[in-house]
């Protein structure tokens, strides 16, 4: 933008405390691995850059977090309006050479990725890279502890400048953090602990009611346990320490409905699927990079889960993260898509995601110190943060451009370097992945095992394209069912 637009006078100072919960997530910053959600909006037929920058950060604005910055106080972390937004750091506009390759494109986005946020500023930012014909690739970051990645897309996905899709990727949280909709749970919890006393007297008024709540805290005390004593048995490819530097990789146009098709076919869910190829995508790199790869190795991830109760239409957040252990050591999707089906389904049943919330919701009235050690010690039983996103059936525009590809990558904490987004959009599925270099040194590998494996699922090439100039071609054939299927994860 131009330099007479670097300072923006803003509104009258309002400060206001921040929650515990955003503040857990603004101590997870490490030196090597900021907090920070991300995601790439991709815009065709842009007449002028500088205005679609300008249509987004007046939309932008609008919400009170972007207009604050972090300060400390002695009653702790304060979100203080800005006295002036500095557009020459926020908004960045660089013109890419013509004729680049994916490959450059994705090395230019990347290296943004790779730097953490000003804390004396808002925090957030946004680069535009032009390239092609009026095309704009637009990488948008801003801190977890603004808010998680749903209530971030769902800010992104209403700034359409005409307004004639509205829809959002899921309801508004409550609070935020990957967790959200379940620090109610904990708060519940908390509130049962702080009144013990009526409690008791209203388990007196409904006898067993105090004796169920009593049981359900067990169990959840019990799965915390199970979560923090599981071995740290991932491949040790995916145990080194990230360094620092980013490698980025993403597709676009994979058609949503084949694949809900082919899971409709198999009884199982479309997460199940998409979980298989990666499955399959991630094998593959373990063998092409450290040779046999032994059947029982499995790759632990964070992946969120629907626990929303049948009939219950309230606002809020009600995914949780679970732990789920990918059979990277099994060849054959057949077999694969078996097995995670199953574990799916089984941790959906049980307490795994309520009790990860409350290790990490607790962080938030932790110490500093005790809480990045809490944080590490249940982050790091992961290798992967893989996340799951609806967006809008329609396309979206902004200022006259059309946004014809969405991605998004979850931020990791402690020392987990890898995080894979799939997002639907528009009839179509994306799906992106960052990575530490020192964990992969070329995640393009992964998106490439992940469109074969996907291929070989659905019987035939699902015209999926690489991000940027590069495309691939398709060819149909019929898809193959998976026989013996005998349950129903909806």
């Amino acid at each position: 933008m131009n330099r007479s637009e670097a300072l923006v006078p803003m509104a009258e100072k309002v400060a206001e405390p921040m929650s515990s919960i955003d503040r857990a997530w603004l101590e997870m910053d490490e030196p090597n691995n900021p907090m920070v959600v991300a995601a790439i909006l991709e815009f065709e037929q842009v007449a002028d850059a500088q205005a679609l920058a300008r249509g987004l950060v007046e939309r932008l604005l609008r919400e009170p977090r972007f207009r604050q910055r972090v300060v400390a106080s002695q009653l702790g972390y304060l979100w203080l309006e800005d006295d002036e937004l500095h557009m020459g750091y926020h908004v960045q506009i660089r013109q890419l050479p013509a004729g680049i390759t994916a490959t450059a494109l994705c090395a230019a986005v990347a290296t943004e990725l790779s730097y953490g946020l000003d804390r004396a500023l808002p925090l957030w930012r946004i680069n535009l890279f032009q390239h092609g014909d009026r095309h704009v690739t637009l990488l948008f970051r801003a801190h977890h502890a603004i808010a998680d990645g749903i209530a971030m897309m769902q800010m992104l996905l209403q700034l359409s400048a005409e307004g004639e899709v509205r829809e959002t990727p899921g309801p508004t949280p409550k609070h935020h953090g990957p967790l959200a909709g379940f620090i109610q749970g904990l708060e519940t919890v908390n509130s049962a602990l702080e009144n013990l006393t009526g409690f008791v007297v209203d388990d007196l008024r409904h006898p067993g009611q105090f004796s169920r709540q009593l049981r359900d805290f067990q169990r959840t005390l019990a799965a915390v346990g199970r979560i923090v004593t599981l071995p740290d048995d991932n491949p040790r490819r995916f145990r080194t320490a990230p360094g620092g530097h980013r490698a980025v990789a993403w597709t676009s146009g994979l058609p949503f409905a084949a694949v809900r098709d082919f899971a409709k076919s198999q009884s199982v869910t479309i997460n199940d699927v998409f979980l298989t190829a990666l499955t399959g995508a991630f094998g593959r790199y373990l063998r092409a990079t450290d040779g046999q790869v032994p059947e029982q190795q499995n790759l632990r991830v964070s992946v969120p889960v629907n626990l929303r109760v049948d009939g219950d239409h309230e606002p809020g957040n009600h995914f949780g993260l679970v732990l789920v252990d990918l059979p990277v050591g099994l060849e054959g999707w057949h077999a694969r898509l078996d097995v995670i089906a199953d574990r799916m389904l089984a941790l959906k049943r049980s307490p795994e995601a309520r009790s990860i919330l409350i290790a990490l919701a607790a962080a938030g009235h932790l110490p500093a110190g005790a809480e990045k050690r809490l944080v590490s010690l249940v982050g790091n039983k992961a290798a992967a943060v893989v996340s799951n996103l609806p967006g809008p059936r329609r396309a979206l525009t902004l200022g006259g451009a059309r946004l014809s590809n969405l991605v998004f990558w979850p931020p990791q904490a402690a020392r987990v370097g890898i995080g894979v987004g799939l997002l639907s959009y528009a009839g179509h599925v994306t799906v992106g992945i960052s990575a530490d270099t020192a964990q992969i040194a070329n995640p393009q590998k992964i998106i490439d095992g992940f469109c074969a494996e996907l291929e070989n699922m659905l019987g035939r090439a699902p015209l999926i394209r690489a991000a940027g100039p590069r495309r691939r071609k398709s060819h149909p054939s019929a898809a193959r069912p998976r026989k013996g299927a005998n349950h129903v994860n909806p």
